[in-house]
């Protein structure tokens, strides 16, 4: 089942110019899977993807791990190991898993793969959970939901 996108969010929004656009669905052994195609708007080294999209990409995956149990997040800490570069233009996936959920956290875990299925990455994320999609805000003006 196809997951929700937010047209301006850096991962998932078809209208962000420099964002990830990947794309997210549900497998129906409840894990989430991502798709991810970087262009030149994400490399860092020449002809190598840089490391904060691809973060940012396994971050998204996990995250929404709390959408299949109708929840919000927020990424707490990630711990990622790269295992070799992406060039862009590649399509990678990312496969994440639920490793435990409490009320008010959610840690899961995921594996990023090339076309051949190569493994790029493997990350742990831990996510604060929400019912709505309003964030504590440490910078930035409030939003309605928070005053």
């Amino acid at each position: 089942m196809d997951q929700i996108s937010f047209d301006g969010c850096f991962g998932c929004g078809p209208d962000n110019h420099t964002g990830l656009k990947a794309t997210f669905r549900t497998l129906e052994d409840g894990r989430v899977e991502g798709v991810f195609v970087a262009s030149q708007n994400h490399i860092g080294y020449p002809d190598s993807v840089h490391v904060g999209p691809l973060v940012g990409f396994l971050s998204e995956a996990m995250g929404r791990l709390a959408f299949t149990k109708d929840l919000y997040y927020l990424t707490q800490s990630l711990s990622v190991t790269f295992k070799c570069a992406v060039s862009p233009g590649v399509k990678i996936r990312a496969f994440a898993t639920l490793k435990r959920q409490s009320s008010h956290h959610l840690i899961g875990e995921a594996k990023m793969y090339g076309p051949g299925g190569e493994l790029i990455a493997e990350a742990e994320g831990r996510f604060v959970l929400s019912h709505r999609p309003g964030v504590k805000r440490c910078v930035g003006e409030k939003t309605d939901s928070e005053h």
